[in-house]
């Protein structure tokens, strides 16, 4: 801990530092736009701006008590391959990008709600009109679907089914093998025969409640048999699931509420310049306005180049950082105003106040920064999606901000006063020339 805090309060003149300084976030800005500019030809958008933004649909997975923890994330897959393959009834194939998935509710009322985009290219009438009835069939058949293991063994198939069967689903299974019976003999050439009538050979396993025995007089043992076997036995899942129909989405971040949230911002800017600069130095509120401004443009730059999802959540930790940086640099500011009314300030540049002001408040930021990160950094971790999705600005902010605060904002404020002084100087020789002249053109006159 010693020799961290001697590295701390070594003075590494960061002031003196700031071309070196201020090229750091301008390369992050010009490779964020080179990116922008790929992703804009390649993606179709320089940013991965959420539904919330753009508008869009969704859908509901209901599937009560057979949602848990442990296979959430395997229907959640299993929902994100179905989409991508979605097709209609002609066979159109359109591929859908599941943008968000979310847990909702819990024990019977459990489902999965999906919010995707429009199709490009595709209207709005045809997304639903075609599309999203095509999403809930496709959802139907495979999510819904239960769909048996077949395994043959001499003259007995049975159909193992990952969920119990209740009497009715055995009833219509009967009746669904007795009628498909006749067209796998035909399409499979399976020799299906049943060793007497539908009830007596077609019977549940008492065992599991799970298996289907079919008892056959003969059978097809090949794995194209299985297959059709399979396929003509899915079971609809009715007594625990169901897809509701997907719905528009409309876009919450409207133009309004965007310029709404621009106007806010911008408002509280202008009063935080008002309340720094009459507490400490109009360039004090200058310097930190700028470093704000360099925090908002470092967040959007990093979504931009790992392409994470924009969407309200980002505006909540936008604003959460801005908070959070502007508490850092008045830090700062408080001790530059007490370092320059101190009776040691004559004899000091201003890049060295701000060097003194740095050593004697980094400690208390970089510590201040490193316990918040540590926190973020278990829940974007342990997190769920949505919690990661907000955790990420947060994190580059929280380094934005330190960064901004401790070495921007003092050396923004040092170039000020140098500019300042510099301006105060060359307007003292101009007024001393003027007075040098007419004192002159007097003595000339009098002569």
């Amino acid at each position: 801990m010693k020799i961290l805090n001697n590295l701390l309060e070594k003075d590494y003149r960061i002031a003196e530092k700031r071309k070196v300084i201020f090229v750091i976030p301008l390369v992050i800005v010009v490779v964020a736009a080179i990116l922008m500019v790929v992703f804009n030809f390649t993606l179709g958008s320089p940013l991965n701006l959420g539904t919330d933004f753009t508008g869009g649909y969704s859908i509901d997975v209901k599937l009560g008590n057979k949602l848990t923890d442990e296979n959430y994330d395997e229907y959640c897959r299993r929902i994100e391959d179905v989409m991508s393959v979605v097709e209609d009834e002609d066979g159109k194939s359109y591929s859908i990008k599941v943008e968000n998935m979310q847990k909702q509710g819990s024990g019977d009322s459990s489902a999965i709600h999906v919010k995707y985009p429009a199709v490009k290219g595709v209207s709005e009438t045809e997304m639903i009109d075609v599309v999203n009835p095509a999403i809930r069939r496709a959802l139907e058949n495979d999510i819904l679907m239960l769909i048996p293991d077949v395994v043959i063994e001499a003259n007995t198939i049975k159909l193992t089914y990952s969920e119990v069967l209740v009497e009715p689903a055995v009833i219509e299974q009967r009746k669904v093998f007795v009628a498909a019976l006749s067209a796998l003999n035909d399409e499979h050439s399976a020799g299906i025969v049943l060793d007497g009538d539908a009830e007596t050979a077609i019977t549940l396993s008492e065992t599991d409640n799970k298996t289907l025995i079919v008892k056959c007089s003969a059978v097809g043992d090949t794995e194209e048999v299985k297959s059709a076997i399979a396929d003509a036995m899915r079971i609809n899942d009715i007594y625990s699931g169901s897809v509701s129909q997907g719905d528009l989405v409309g876009a919450t971040v409207s133009t309004e509420l965007l310029f709404n949230a621009i106007l806010a911002v911008s408002l509280a800017l202008v009063f935080m310049l008002c309340y720094i600069g009459l507490r400490f130095q109009l360039s004090s509120g200058l310097a930190c306005i700028i470093a704000l401004f360099h925090d908002i443009i470092i967040m959007l730059c990093a979504m931009a180049i790992f392409r994470i999802e924009i969407n309200n959540t980002f505006i909540a930790a936008l604003i959460t950082i801005l908070g959070y940086s502007i508490n850092n640099s008045i830090i700062i500011f408080d001790r530059v105003r007490e370092n320059r009314n101190s009776i040691f300030a004559k004899n000091m540049t201003p890049e060295e106040i701000a060097n003194k002001s740095i050593r004697e408040t980094i400690l208390r930021s970089i510590n201040t920064t490193i316990t918040t990160l540590i926190m973020m950094l278990m829940v974007a971790i342990i997190g769920v999606a949505d919690i990661r999705i907000f955790a990420f600005p947060i994190i580059i902010g929280l380094i934005a901000g330190t960064f901004s605060s401790i070495c921007i904002a003092p050396s923004l404020w040092a170039l000020f006063q140098r500019v300042g002084k510099n301006k105060d100087k060359s307007n003292f020789n101009v007024k001393k020339k003027e007075v040098k002249a007419k004192t002159d053109k007097d003595v000339k006159a009098i002569a």
